[in-house]
């Protein structure tokens, strides 16, 4: 019973950021990336927004990802669910340190 519970927060949570990443790859809504949200106002007039937008799409995307393979290895218990949910955290890690590195060099140039 408590296994169908975690099935069901994690695939709402999945859900959730899959409808988030949908309106951020349109370039709507709020953007959620430390360096959009961190920085001030004369250094948000700098930011490529589109840029921020596709870095938060992938970021998001690969994270509402990971939670949706967990859902299905709650469900299912296949452990390929679960060596792709370890591999993918280890590319949303990467990915995002890279891109974060490339922003700031981005605001600094400006």
């Amino acid at each position: 019973m408590s296994d169908m519970f975690f099935a069901v927060i994690t695939g709402i949570i999945a859900v959730i950021l899959f409808i988030y990443v949908f309106f951020a790859a349109r370039c709507k809504g709020p953007i959620l990336s430390n360096t959009y949200l961190f920085a001030s106002e004369k250094e948000r007039s700098k930011i490529d927004k589109k840029a921020e937008y596709h870095m938060v799409s992938v970021v998001f995307g690969i994270l509402a990802t990971i939670f949706a393979c967990l859902t299905m290895y709650i469900i299912t218990s296949w452990n390929i669910c679960l060596y792709t949910v370890f591999v993918l955290i280890i590319c949303v890690i990467v990915y995002a340190v890279k891109e974060s590195i490339k922003s700031e060099k981005d605001i600094s140039r400006h």
